[in-house]
């Protein structure tokens, strides 16, 4: 509910998988059981630490981090999953996913995690570059035509949002739609209703940038109540 007063929400256009937002979150599979140290940033700048632990005797599938919670002053952040009070430990198996989100504030977050025992046969994850089996997700408010680029390969694609119309039932989003990004994006154009989610699967090495390129603010000329016009919007017409 808070997510509904965060004006964060409204006023961000566009997705970054190297800054995310809360309109965007990133999805990462570990694989290698072990112990990983992870740092949040905003830019060059270190705004929190935490641990993850990779065992395969945890039953998590799925583990929600959420960055603005990590970023928070420490008398804001929830310990309930943390071994010790005020330290950061997450937990997940190791063909489980950990979901990088932000829940409120204006986010623009990346973060970079590297093996806690410094392997240096294992490289270190940064969300700046994300990795095959990563997952992109995240939703286009703003009606209009946007650009979805692959920063490291110049791949590009189109991404349409309908404008929304009145109907005479409420309006739920259909299943988000799924892309795949690498060295090509397919497919090259998708069209999405509002509020319809966007899935983008890695397929090499990127970083996914959609920008708002032509925005849709609708009919430029509204008809008045009661003419045929409305039967257009969904709604009914006065009848004479």
């Amino acid at each position: 509910m808070n997510n509904l007063l965060d004006r964060n929400l409204f006023t961000q256009i566009g997705l970054d998988s190297g800054a995310v937002t809360m309109l965007g979150s990133v999805v990462h599979r570990f694989g290698e059981p072990g112990e990983y140290r992870g740092t949040v940033r905003s830019g060059d700048r270190l705004q929190a630490t935490f641990y993850i632990s990779v065992d395969p005797t945890c039953a998590v599938a799925e583990l929600l981090i959420d960055l603005a919670k990590l970023t928070a002053p420490p008398s804001a952040q929830d310990d309930c999953c943390s071994e010790e009070p005020g330290k950061q430990r997450l937990i997940v198996h190791p063909r489980g996913y950990a979901v990088f989100h932000v829940s409120s504030g204006a986010g623009g977050y990346h973060v970079n995690i590297r093996r806690a025992d410094e392997k240096r046969e294992v490289r270190a994850y940064d969300t700046r570059t994300l990795q095959p089996e990563d997952i992109f997700a995240g939703v286009l408010l703003r009606p209009g035509t946007y650009t979805i680029r692959n920063l490291l390969s110049h791949a590009a694609a189109e991404a349409i949002v309908s404008y929304p119309v009145s109907g005479e039932t409420a309006y739920r989003p259909p299943a988000p739609m799924s892309v795949e990004v690498g060295d090509t994006i397919e497919p090259r154009r998708v069209e999405l209703r509002p509020a319809q989610g966007l899935n983008m699967h890695v397929k090499a090495p990127a970083r996914i940038k959609i920008e708002l390129t032509k925005p849709d603010d609708g009919p430029t000329k509204r008809p008045a109540a009661g003419r045929p016009g409305l039967q257009r919007h969904g709604l009914p017409g006065k009848k004479e």
